[in-house]
């Protein structure tokens, strides 16, 4: 009976370790295509657009592929019950609650209830064991602000902040508190239920925003209107890049964006082909000699190895992204 369970045991490590292998050149695969992938496109589309005068907008660019590069302005202001007045273009509040959370383990026939920080209202009424996990009611909303009135050099850039996709986290000071004794920990604003506990406890809440601050912008769209940029309903993607920039310039600096995403792509690759190759290597540990290269043996042997292979499996996948 023993040795049928160290074999499925041994199964069960085969198995996910060649699973995790297979995962990680794919993942490897994915990120190198999609990285030329997106650079082309974007090299093809900003070859083809012009460089104009967000000041002085002009018809006869309608129709065109643009590069825009102005200030973009608003005379509008947002405060609520934490912040005091302020002008962003957009601004998210998000809030977050701790709060019960009912989770069914593989395995487990009865559910498992943990504290855990979530966005919104966890229901406890649905719970299979409500009582003595009541979660209290989320008193502060979620909040989205947008400026009514915005310039974009020229341009009205109301119609523009629809388009943005991402917004960076607002970075709290206790100088732009109405309250400055408020806790800001992690850049979040920590209320507590019950101010006399240090710990976090049931009913705590954190609040942090996201924002689009006024500031210099350039953006690479298709001009619909000479008054707004975009028309009444974009058909076309908008990418806005913080700073003044011509074409070639934010040419860099969108394929800068893309080249992060494709190198995090192939970092966890790496890392997950790396456990692959221990999980699938280890069971030979004591057999595994690294001689003549190395004077080492077993389990360390095999780490050696793996991140080795590792290593060198990622440094051809980023000359392939080169290649290519």
């Amino acid at each position: 009976m023993a040795i049928k369970w160290n074999a499925l045991k041994k199964a069960q490590g085969v198995f996910g370790g060649g699973l995790m292998v297979v995962c990680a050149f794919v993942l490897m695969w994915v990120g190198v295509s999609s990285d030329v992938s997106t650079d082309n496109q974007l090299s093809g589309v900003v070859k083809k657009a012009i460089d104009i005068d967000a000041e002085h907008p002009d018809p006869n660019d309608n129709g065109k592929i643009v590069v825009a590069a102005a200030p973009w302005t608003t005379p509008d202001r947002y405060e609520d019950e934490f912040l005091r007045p302020s002008g962003p273009l957009l601004l998210q509040r998000r809030v977050e609650m701790l709060q019960w959370v009912e989770e069914q383990k593989e395995g487990s026939v009865a559910p498992v209830y943990t504290l855990q920080w979530v966005e919104g209202q966890v229901d406890f009424f649905r719970f299979q064991v409500p009582q003595g996990h009541e979660n209290p009611l989320l008193s502060i909303p979620g909040q989205k602000y947008q400026a009514q009135q915005s310039k974009f050099g020229a341009f009205n850039g109301s119609r523009l902040l629809p388009l943005i996709q991402k917004l960076e986290p607002l970075n709290l000071t206790p100088e732009m508190l109405k309250d400055s004794s408020l806790e800001i920990s992690e850049n979040k604003l920590v209320l507590r239920r019950n101010p006399s506990m240090q710990l976090p406890s049931l009913g705590d809440t954190r609040v942090w925003y996201e924002v689009l601050s006024p500031g210099d912008y350039t953006v690479l769209t298709v001009q619909e209107d000479e008054r707004s940029l975009v028309g009444a309903q974009a058909s076309t993607q908008l990418f806005v890049e913080p700073g003044l920039f011509d074409s070639n310039e934010l040419l860099v600096r969108l394929e800068g964006g893309s080249d992060a995403s494709f190198r995090r792509m192939l970092y966890l690759g790496g890392l997950l082909l790396c456990a692959g190759l221990l999980s699938l290597m280890m069971p030979h540990a004591p057999k595994f000699d690294l001689n003549p290269y190395m004077n080492v043996r077993g389990s360390l042997a095999v780490l050696i190895a793996s991140i080795g292979l590792s290593f060198v499996v990622t440094s051809l996948f980023f000359l392939l992204s080169f290649a290519r």
